[in-house]
């Protein structure tokens, strides 16, 4: 007897569970189409030119960065078309490593390790906000900051066809001996610096 109280306890707490489950989904996809078009109660064609489209703006559905400064307008971390450097990534790749020097000190003091620097590609293609995220010491640091500052405008981010601004971040490597298998952004001592 006991048994039979307990299931249908349990059973009736499952359809419970199941009709709450129901009723929140009924309720979340409750049709909310707020666009709306005022009636146009005149027939003359001024009346009918006059007549105004009231719509709701829609959510682009695309990540907010909230750990940039969104004071000149919104940055995204993902966007419809993201930035790309002219050329695209492998010419950005290229830019970097022929560009970033190890400095001497840093190489006399067997210092290896990543830096990793953000920015955010404007709406004009101008970089700015650069940002460390992960640093080494003062003269990496200051190196990678030094590349990025001067770097070319950037192909700007698309949202339905208008450009916005978006953060990126890229980690620089910085290694006193190749090995095989290198990957991504590293930079090495030139023969001088050895």
């Amino acid at each position: 007897m006991h048994k039979n109280i307990f299931y249908f306890a349990g059973f009736m707490n499952q359809i419970t569970k199941i009709i709450c489950l129901i009723m929140i989904v009924m309720i979340s996809c409750k049709n909310k189409n707020d666009n709306k078009i005022k009636p146009v109660t005149g027939t003359n064609k001024t009346d009918i030119a006059n007549a105004e489209v009231i719509t709701k703006k829609e959510p682009d559905n695309y990540i907010l960065d909230n750990t940039s400064n969104q004071n000149n307008g919104p940055v995204y971390m993902y966007c419809e078309k993201m930035p790309e450097f002219i050329g695209g990534e492998t010419a950005f790749i290229e830019y970097v490593k022929n560009n970033v020097k190890y400095p001497q000190q840093a190489v006399s003091d067997k210092i290896e390790g990543r830096v990793v620097i953000k920015f955010i590609v404007r709406e004009t293609g101008e970089i700015g906000d650069i940002q460390l995220l992960r640093s080494i010491r003062t003269d990496l640091n200051n190196e990678c900051i030094r590349v990025i500052s001067i770097m070319p405008k950037w192909k700007p981010g698309m949202i339905n066809g208008k450009p916005v601004s978006v953060s990126y971040s890229i980690p620089i490597r910085f290694l006193l001996n190749s090995t095989e298998n290198l990957n991504g952004i590293y930079i090495l001592p030139t023969k001088k610096n050895k």
